[in-house]
This record gives structure tokens, sequence and C-alpha cells, in this order.
């Protein structure tokens, strides 16, 4: 019930801040009220005067992309969001396949999202070591093989690990069963949503293709991450990507200082409301012991004390008391004594 109270309180608060806000234009999604799209990350290689990332190497020919450098892991690139608090992540790849990977199949190394866990291309969030997945953009071996090296919308394909769940898309730019090292396969283009062919037609059946969307439950502010990640030397495998774009929906004035503040109201809120609770509750406990314990006293024949009353008689004031345990009742001049009532 508390956890409720505060999620319910602090949702409040978002929406207060976020109505005062004037929203802007969406790339490929429709407007939300109080938010905004901003573009975080870009890359055009069919512009020539763009150049790879240094973390990335450049792919001259048959298509300008970039590509990872060398060896069995995973090449990095951050994307800054400047601090801004967002809660939604959208974007889309273009990409080429090179060699043979292997999609989700994984030869060597544990699986983790610390690691190489696809042939393909990964975006996260959080520094090494705290990553969370946002997307997974995955290359099979070929659209005509049957084999644990294919996209898992191929029958035999090895699937996913659990924290990528459904968010990624897979496609082989291959159309073959055979497949040559080093070779980029330009005639197909990866996770366009075009040419899947062969085994992979289910590949392409995804609505959002060729863009993907990503929101999470609570705000989050840090920087996003692509990774262009193999299990096997580049002179076998690799994935090279000629375009990308990145875009979240940032909630407008509420930084993480402003989060932690509504974070901290809210919880005064709760505290609050749980102490009235909880005197309110010690209250009615003790209304009802005191009732019992007349109950049992008038059920045994005990008098029961009524509470003294004072009445105020005349111009001075005069206060008479008198005592519900012994009343008296006036005979004449005198004052005769009555014996307890018994209720």
């Amino acid at each position: 019930m508390m956890a409720f109270s505060f999620l319910l309180l602090r949702h409040f608060a978002i929406c207060i801040l976020s109505m005062a806000v004037v929203s802007s234009t969406s790339p490929f999604l429709p407007n939300t009220p109080g938010r905004e799209w901003k573009m975080v990350g870009y890359l055009d290689m069919t512009d020539r005067t763009q150049q790879c990332p240094d973390s990335w190497q450049k792919i001259a020919s048959p298509r300008s992309s970039c590509g990872k450098n060398s060896g069995a892991f995973c090449d990095s690139l951050i994307i800054p969001t400047s601090g801004a608090s967002y809660q939604t992540v959208c974007g889309r790849f273009r990409g080429y396949q090179v060699g043979s990977p292997d999609a989700f199949r994984i030869f060597s190394g544990p699986i983790s999202i610390e690691t190489f866990y696809v042939d393909g291309v990964t975006v996260t969030y959080g520094p090494p070591g705290r990553r969370h997945h946002v997307f997974t953009y995955a290359a099979g071996v070929s659209e005509m093989n049957i084999s644990s090296s294919t996209c898992p919308c191929v029958a035999g394909g090895h699937l996913p690990p659990l924290f990528v769940g459904s968010d990624y898309y897979c496609e082989s730019g291959c159309p073959g069963p055979d497949y040559v090292l080093t070779k980029l396969y330009f005639s197909d283009v990866l996770w366009d949503g075009q040419q899947c062919g062969g085994n992979e037609i289910t590949c392409c059946n995804a609505s959002y293709l060729p863009w993907f969307c990503k929101t999470f439950p609570t705000p989050i502010s840090e920087d996003l991450e692509v990774r262009i990640c193999t299990d096997e030397d580049i002179d076998n495998e690799n994935v090279a990507i000629e375009s990308f774009e990145l875009y979240i929906q940032v909630l407008p004035y509420l930084n993480t200082s402003m989060a932690s503040s509504i974070d901290t109201y809210a919880i005064i809120g709760i505290t609050i409301s749980a102490s009235f609770v909880v005197f309110f509750s010690l209250g009615v406990l003790v209304a009802i012991c005191i009732g019992c314990m007349v109950a049992k006293r008038r059920s045994k024949g005990i008098p029961v004390e009524k509470p003294s009353v004072y009445e105020t008689v005349g111009l001075d004031q005069m206060q008479i008391a008198v005592e519900a345990h012994h009343s008296y009742e006036v005979v004449g001049n005198n004052k005769a004594a009555k014996q307890p009532e018994y209720i």
C-alpha cells in the first residue's frame, strides 16, 4: 500500500511539472503532451563528409560504413544524453553483414550484457558493470541455412538471452546457403524490414521496422552506449553500420535533483499519513479496551463510576460538584445520603 502511494504521489508530481511545457514534434511518433523528442545520436556514412568514431573502423568499399577494429569483443561508442531525464528511447540502424556472423550463437566466453552476447549491434544505458539493455540488432549467417547461427525467426536459430527478451531485430544479408569470409553483403541492408527471403521471411514482420522504441517504467538520465560486437575476429565476421539515429523522449525540467526532491516529499507525505493511521488505530484500540473493562465490571455487579460533572449556578458562578458514585437527596434542611446505584 505504501509503495503504491509513493508511486502515485511521484507520478502526480511529474505530471504537474510536465503540464507547463510545450512539446515539440517527434520525427516518427505522435506528439505526447508535456514531452519532447531529442536526437542524441546520429551517423550517416552515405555523407562523404562524415567519419567513423575513433572506436570504430571505416569500411570504404563496397559501401562506406563503420565496423569493429579487430578481435573478439565489443567496440563501444558513448551517446551523451546531457543529464536529460527520459523514459523512452527510439531509433533505427542500417547495417551490413560481413563474413559469417552467428546472431545469438556464442562459441566462447560467458553470456552477459557486459560482454559479446550477440554478433551485431547493442544499445544499452549505464556505465560498464551496470549496463541495462535497450535494444539489440543481430546479424544471422544466412537466409537459407537452418542452424543455430541463423536468426531466432528461422527454425533452429539460437534464442536471445533472457535480458534481451523480444527487444531485438535479426536479419541476414547472405541470400544463399554458403557465405564468404570478409565479404560485405551490400545488396541486402540489414534491419530495414525488407528482403527477408528464404527461411527468414518472418524476420521482417515486426510492426515498427525499421524503427525500435523502448519505454522504461521509471525515468533515467544515464548516457546511452552503442557497441558493435562479435565473438570472433574480423577476418571471420563483422557487422558494418551505415547509419543510425537515436532519440530520447525528454521529461522537460525534470532532472535528477528534481526527481530526488519529488521522492523526498512523497516519502514525507507517506510518513505523515502512516503516523496518522497508527495513532488513530491506537486510539480505537484504547477505546475498545476501556469498553471491555466497563462491560466486565458491570457483569460482576461492581459500581461503575461516572465522571464528575460541574454546573455553573447563579450570578456568582457557584460550582456544584455532583459525584455520580455518591449522589445526595435534599430532605428539608438535611441531606440524606443515597446508596450507590448499581447499573
